[in-house]
């Protein structure tokens, strides 16, 4: 019986995947809870794995194309029920005699495995020896060509002096030479390696007793070739891996947030003094401290800690923050569930392990799910200040730029230079008002100009 393996929705706003890279071939036989695939969804890649039992019969879409949701993208052939009832009786009917058969199959068949994988060895072995016969064959031939030129040869190559220069100034140059006419290469190679300007130093023989030939210096050329053409091609794959696939995902977002949200903007300066004193006792980065700022201000705010989904507002009793997180690949929000439960250590913790998920393509489904206010950081970047969009069905995200040391005037009235970051929060006008923005942002200023506070959890214990 054939069974259609569809593009499954593996998030909730997925509405479309790319087959990344299949696991399986046309042939395979694949068993429930093996991988068949990683796919990338509008928020990470994932693997796919079977959801049944059978034999990969077609794939139906090439690796590194997008379809739609629902999808067939491969059909596996299992077992039918009358086939499986017909196995169970012969299960229960098995003799000592039949298991005995059993393990002289198998027993074969490991045998006809082991025969066939000494035959391709010897295959190998003896096309190498071949191989190594051939290039002998032409290193004659060439010594017996050429010979008549190996005394030139030992003169330094491309090295001479200029013709301004004079005989006492050639034999001074003479001298570096000694070590290149220890190499040794046929006349063939030499010569190559001259009008390529290559360095025979680089490339290791492979004729009688190491001897450099022309095979030799023309992979080397070609090797070097390859790796300079890769080497360009392979950055300019990513930035349109980047710009092509990721960033398609994330404008249809942000355009359909733009469209659709009436978006207002509150920016505050705050004093992060105390807080570039206290992460370096505290072993944290001021991206930890933040988000535990931000986790404390919603619990008490929880109108901004809010969806909105169909016309309906719903508070969020858990405060999952997600983090805007900009990798080779695009644009991900992975999430720190629960941050309101949780100590300052544990939240960077988190943070720092959802960072290295996402700028290794390990981001699971579980990792973008829930968020209820995204963080997005870009003072790592230099940035002052900027606003962000509001990620559906999230109300409000927070814009965060750098550190940099302001004049102020101090409680004395006296000039002085101070650490300040402005933030700014864009609030979703259908769900708050410019008070609501005002009152949050006031609140966590207050925590980040004090950040004392979040060092213990909510019973006061100060965490080690």
């Amino acid at each position: 019986m054939a069974i259609e393996i569809t593009m499954p929705k593996l998030s909730d706003t997925m509405e479309e995947g790319t087959i990344l890279q299949w696991k399986v071939k046309q042939g395979d036989r694949v068993s429930q809870g093996d991988v068949i695939a990683e796919v990338e969804t509008d928020k990470a890649a994932m693997e796919m794995e079977a959801f049944d039992t059978g034999v990969v019969s077609a794939l139906k879409v090439e690796e590194g194309e997008t379809v739609a949701v629902g999808t067939v993208i491969a059909v596996l052939d299992v077992e039918g029920e009358e086939e499986a009832q017909e196995t169970k009786p012969e299960k229960r009917e098995k003799t000592p005699e039949r298991a005995e058969d059993e393990q002289k199959a198998k027993r074969k068949k490991k045998e006809e495995m082991e025969a066939k994988e000494e035959k391709k060895k010897k295959e190998e072995k003896e096309e190498k020896e071949e191989k190594e016969e051939k290039e002998e064959k032409e290193e004659k031939e060439e010594k017996e060509e050429e010979g008549s030129e190996e005394p030139e040869e030992k003169k330094p190559a491309k090295v001479e002096p200029s013709k301004a220069e004079g005989a006492e100034e050639g034999r001074k140059e003479k001298a570096p030479q000694i070590s290149a006419l220890d190499i040794v290469a046929s006349p063939a190679a030499r010569k190559l390696a001259t009008e390529k300007n290559f360095d025979l130093s680089r490339v290791r023989g492979t004729g009688p007793g190491g001897r450099i030939i022309v095979a030799d210096v023309e992979k080397a050329l070609k090797q070097g070739r390859a790796e300079r053409a890769e080497h360009k091609a392979g950055a300019g794959e990513r930035r349109k891996e980047k710009s092509v696939k990721i960033r398609r995902i994330v404008a249809g977002k942000m355009v359909d947030s733009w469209k659709n949200i009436p978006h207002f903007y509150v920016t505050v300066s705050v004093d992060m003094t105390e807080v570039i004193r206290i992460r370096k006792e505290l072993d944290v980065t001021i991206n930890d401290l933040i988000i535990a700022a931000t986790a404390r201000t919603l619990e008490e705010h929880p109108w901004v800690n809010s969806r909105l989904v169909d016309g309906e507002v719903s508070e969020e009793k858990r405060i999952n923050i997600a983090l805007a997180v900009a990798t080779e690949r695009g644009l991900f929000n992975p999430v720190v569930q629960d941050c309101g439960a949780l100590p300052l250590k544990e939240i960077s913790a988190r943070a720092r392990e959802l960072g290295e998920k996402a700028h290794s393509g390990r981001l699971t489904a579980e990792n973008m799910e829930g968020g209820t206010f995204t963080i997005s950081n870009m003072g790592m970047l230099g940035v002052e200040s900027f606003s962000a969009i509001i990620t559906p069905p999230q109300v409000a995200v927070l814009a965060v730029g750098t550190v940099r040391g302001e004049a102020v005037v101090d409680e004395q009235g006296n000039p002085a230079v101070a650490p300040l970051v402005r933030m700014t929060l864009s609030a979703d006008h259908r769900v708050l008002d410019g008070a609501d923005a005002a009152d949050f942002l006031g609140t966590l200023k207050s925590y980040l100009e004090a950040p004392v506070t979040l060092t213990g959890n909510h019973a006061g214990k100060e965490i080690s």
